[in-house]
């Protein structure tokens, strides 16, 4: 672990598995050794980027900080949401996946994962 600023990160098992099974097997490496790393040391503070609260592709993310996997340009990411739980700060898994598909793709990219799990 570094000296760098962390926080501490909760990942829902269910979410992660499945954004797992729905990439290529490069994402998931990548995505399973981001989160060991995460669970293990907390997410570096330098690594976050807040998400557009409400995105040109119709997204809608308030309070959710993105990064990229593998840090620091990956071309997959990880969306989690900012909560305090008992006076302490914590980032909530949302999603795993693609940052940017090509144009036409219909694949669902990071972000529109992480708002149809906010928002239902």
């Amino acid at each position: 672990m570094t000296d760098k600023l962390r926080f501490p990160a909760r990942f829902d098992a269910g979410a992660f598995r499945e954004d797992m099974a729905g990439t290529t097997p490069a994402g998931q490496s990548a995505g399973e050794i981001a989160r060991r790393d995460y669970e293990a040391n907390g997410v570096p503070l330098s690594d976050l980027r807040p998400c557009d609260p409400e995105g040109r592709d119709g997204t809608v993310l308030p309070q959710c900080l993105k990064l990229y996997v593998p840090p620091p340009v990956g071309r997959f990411g990880m969306v989690f949401r900012f909560v305090v739980a008992n006076d302490a700060p914590r980032l909530d898994y949302l999603a795993f996946g693609v940052r940017h598909h090509p144009a036409g793709s219909n694949a669902p990219t990071v972000y529109e994962i992480a708002h149809r799990r906010l928002h239902g």
